[in-house]
């Protein structure tokens, strides 16, 4: 069982806290750094929510009030530097936290890490939080207000939890669903929340662009090592065609994994600093956090990430290529 009662001794020491999560955020770590903030300002805390990148626009109406900051090395330098702790939400790897990492860890801070991501090669964190049979890290979340701050836990809280936990387990269909979630949701439910329109502003408001955009991508997938491995590009060129954004390419992955007979699925999206973002997803039989690992990004067993650089069409290949390779080692294994 976690001791919570050390993260929450770091906070009480600090006056200044810095909240962050992984970049190209999602729900689990967005959930997890809203339902956090609340207990912190609570306790009357110093606390700024910096990311590294753009909070995607299905989440806006959890920031009604502009907390959410992108990071800027001009602006949030020095604050960062001088900070008493950072706390860092589903980040899965260090380096996902972008520049920030840097300023970080030049100016010694207490950093405290709480995720649900494994950390097989060690980590650099303070204190570290890493529960992998938690369904989410907003799971975490919860856990931790139950036991230090119950009175906290608010319908606003409980909304952020839940968002947390019904988008990390792909609304309690995958299989890191577990008897939490369904208790947590219960009592979201109790606490007044309206489940039905948070999946609505989540899942049921695509834009035309990216519906036009997910034609594209059906349209140029690519299926190798005998049906089970499918994975596709989205180039600048198709981004610009569709009149999308990078938030109209969330859950691809997924629909691509759907397919009947596809065991892992791939994105590859060309950045516009000559890297690529790599999504995998895998149904149960790969773990695919370990091709996720090779290219320095981290994950789960079934949904990682990565971030390489180079042009698409040379990550594309080595991507593919690799991605392959590992599938063969594993199935030696299992055989």
């Amino acid at each position: 069982m976690t001791d919570w009662k050390k993260i929450y001794q770091e906070i009480e020491k600090a006056d200044s806290i810095m909240l962050t999560t992984h970049e190209n955020p999602d729900g689990d770590g967005i959930g997890s750094i809203v339902a956090l903030y609340h207990h912190l300002i609570a306790k009357e805390k110093k606390c700024r929510i910096l990311l590294t990148s753009m909070l995607p626009e299905e989440y806006r109406f959890l920031d009604p009030d502009n907390k959410f900051e992108i990071f800027e090395e001009a602006k949030h330098t020095e604050w960062l530097g001088n900070v008493d702790l950072s706390i860092l939400l589903d980040i899965g790897n260090y380096t996902r936290t972008g520049r920030m990492w840097n300023v970080i860890q030049q100016n010694d801070t207490t950093v405290v890490n709480i995720d649900h991501h494994p950390y097989p090669n060690g980590h650099p964190f303070t204190i570290n939080i890493s529960d992998i049979n938690a369904s989410a890290t907003g799971e975490l979340i919860y856990s931790y207000l139950k036991a230090i701050d119950p009175g906290c836990l608010s319908k606003k809280v409980y909304e952020a939890i839940y968002i947390a936990i019904m988008t990390d387990t792909g609304s309690f269909s995958y299989n890191n669903t577990n008897v939490a979630c369904h208790e947590i949701a219960a009592n979201a439910i109790k606490a007044g929340v309206d489940t039905a329109k948070i999946h609505q502003k989540i899942y049921g408001s695509s834009s035309r662009s990216r519906i036009k955009l997910l034609a594209a991508v059906a349209a140029s997938l690519q299926f190798t090592y005998n049906g089970k491995l499918v994975w596709f590009k989205i180039t600048k060129e198709m981004m610009k065609k569709a009149n999308a954004t990078k938030d109209d390419v969330d859950g691809f992955t997924d629909f691509a994994r759907a397919i009947k007979g596809v065991e892992v699925s791939v994105m590859i999206f060309d950045n516009a600093d000559n890297s690529c973002r790599i999504n995998f997803r895998s149904k149960g039989y790969y773990s695919i956090n370990k091709i996720a690992q090779y290219f320095e990004g981290g994950g789960h067993s079934f949904a990682a990430g990565a971030k390489v650089i180079g042009k698409i069409s040379d990550v594309s290949s080595k991507v593919v290529e690799k991605t392959i390779e590992i599938m063969k080692e594993q199935e030696e294994v299992i055989d």
